[in-house]
């Protein structure tokens, strides 16, 4: 087993044990030595350092650039938009020391037809990006553009069927999961997370050859860390924005020892509270199983969360919404654009959210 390979308990121990400069040549061997790449194993209580950790992360497990929204154009029409560049970690004393993935995905509302494309970029040699503020990255297919909640994305399909350019800006300040950023998942390790779940975006989307200027809102995730390894583990992620301001974040997925779930709820106005698994409820309401795969997932839902006196029921707003990614990230996801409707302190509330359910969900 390579060395960075290992958990990041495991790592720690060996920090532990052997002292820093061992650890430090295990790691790095075959690696060019990057700006603070041991932050995650010594540091006492790691967190989010924004803007340093807007940038690339030169060594480490995967992470990823995630935008998903909602775009409404001139003409009424309406499309879910998923866009997202991953970054797999360096392989020492390999030919092939950066691996980069990308995805592209749009829901028309009206036809309800789901399109999708992929692509895999190998550099190599290592990424020259210094950490932070800011970020560019790019693909063939997606790129990136991001600097204190100020982005951009352009992105094309390989057959020419959707095109997009949209400026981004944030709304509010960038939520750190978990308060500080570093996430704890039982005995299957941590991450840094942040999410901007309510970005105002505007530009244009080409459709078949048709312009159009449209206009929407965004929830930008950006999530890293070095015990984010495996392609292949079943999570259940949702963020739901509601017409009231208020934003969630909810996460669960099988842990080694028992089931792990999180979330935060960010209202309109007030600071973010962090929830537990004992603080909500996640009930499954309707299923679809794909007939490319046989996967069934869950497309319909209610969330319950007591303390704020919130229940909701989500529903997709279309039943196939499966990215086929086993050419690119190895796996298959149910990535969806959803309506919402429910209730809040007795008041009806509606908004959307989009929902992700990785290798068959949690």
């Amino acid at each position: 087993m390579s060395p960075t390979c290992y958990h990041l308990g495991m790592l720690r121990r060996r920090c532990e044990r052997a002292g820093l400069l061992t650890l430090v040549l295990a790691l790095l061997g075959g690696c060019p030595v990057c700006p603070d790449p041991l932050y995650e194993i010594t540091a006492e209580t790691p967190a989010v350092r924004l803007p340093l950790d807007e940038s690339v992360h030169c060594f480490g497990g995967a992470e990823w650039w995630y935008y998903t929204g909602r775009l409404v154009a001139g003409d009424g029409r309406s499309f879910g938009v998923e866009t997202v560049i991953f970054h797999a970690p360096r392989f020492p004393y390999a030919v092939i020391t950066e691996v980069w993935f990308a995805h592209f995905a749009i829901l028309d509302e009206r036809t309800g037809e789901f399109t999708y494309d992929q692509c895999v970029r190998l550099d190599p040699s290592p990424d020259a990006t210094q950490p932070g503020p800011g970020f560019q990255l790019s693909t063939r297919l997606v790129s990136f553009e991001g600097r204190d909640g100020r982005d951009r994305i352009t992105a094309e399909m390989s057959d020419g069927r959707y095109s997009l350019a949209l400026s981004l800006q944030d709304t509010r300040e960038p939520i750190l999961h978990g308060g500080d950023g570093y996430v704890p998942y039982g005995a299957t390790g941590s991450s840094f997370y942040y999410s901007r779940p309510r970005m105002n975006a505007a530009g244009t989307l080409a459709v078949g050859g048709e312009v159009l200027d449209v206009s929407g809102r965004f929830w930008f995730d950006r999530q890293w860390g070095l015990d984010l390894r495996n392609p292949l583990q079943p999570w259940d992620w949702f963020s739901i924005r509601l017409d009231d301001g208020t934003d969630i974040m909810l996460f669960r997925f099988p842990g080694r020892d028992e089931p792990v779930a999180l979330g935060t709820l960010v209202p309109a106005t007030g600071e973010p509270q962090h929830l537990g698994a004992v603080d909500f409820s996640i009930t499954p309401t309707a299923t679809w199983t794909s007939p490319a795969t046989g996967i069934e997932y869950d497309v319909g839902w209610e969330v319950a969360i007591p303390a704020a006196d919130l229940l909701l029921s989500v529903t997709a707003v279309a039943e196939n919404q499966e990215f086929d990614a086993r050419s690119s990230t190895l796996n298959a996801y149910w990535e969806g654009l959803c309506d919402v409707e429910g209730l809040e302190g007795g008041s009806e509330i509606s908004g959307h959210a989009f929902i992700e359910q990785a290798n068959g969900g949690a």
